[in-house]
C-alpha cells in the first residue's frame, strides 16, 4: 500500500511541477514581449502580468497544499517577489526570479518524473 501511496503523491506532484513550469515559461514569454513596448504600453502590461503572477501563486499554494511539498512556497515566494519588482519596472529581476521560478519547480518534479518511469507510467 506504502508504494501505491508514493505513486499517487509523485502523479500529484508531476502534475502540478508540469502545470507550473508551464505557466511560468509563458509568463517568461510575456515579460519578454513587454520590452518591445512603448512606455505607456507597458503600464498595462505590468498590471496584467501582475495579475496573472497572482493567480499562479495561488496555483502554485494549491499544489502545496495538496502535494504536502514546501518548495512549491519558495515558487510562490519568487512570485511574489516578481510582482513587487514588476511595480518597480525592474523586468531583468523578474525575468531572473521567474527563471529561479522554473528551475525550482523542475526540481521538485525530477524525482517524481524519474519514480514514474521506473513504474512505466510515463
Amino acid at each position: 500500500m506504502e508504494a501505491l501511496e508514493e505513486v499517487k503523491k509523485a502523479l500529484t506532484v508531476f502534475n502540478y511541477a508540469e502545470k507550473i513550469k508551464t505557466n511560468l515559461i509563458v509568463a517568461s514569454s510575456l515579460l519578454e514581449f513587454m520590452g518591445e513596448l512603448k512606455e505607456v504600453e507597458a503600464i498595462g502590461a505590468e498590471k496584467l502580468l501582475a495579475v496573472y503572477f497572482n493567480a499562479l501563486i495561488l496555483e502554485v499554494n494549491i499544489a502545496a497544499n495538496a502535494s504536502k511539498i514546501e518548495g512549491f512556497r519558495d515558487i510562490a515566494q519568487k512570485l511574489q517577489e516578481a510582482v513587487e519588482s514588476l511595480k518597480k519596472h525592474n523586468y531583468m529581476g523578474v525575468q531572473r526570479l521567474v527563471s529561479e521560478a522554473i528551475s525550482a519547480a523542475t526540481t521538485h518534479g525530477s524525482w517524481t518524473a524519474q519514480l514514474l518511469k521506473e513504474k512505466s507510467l510515463i
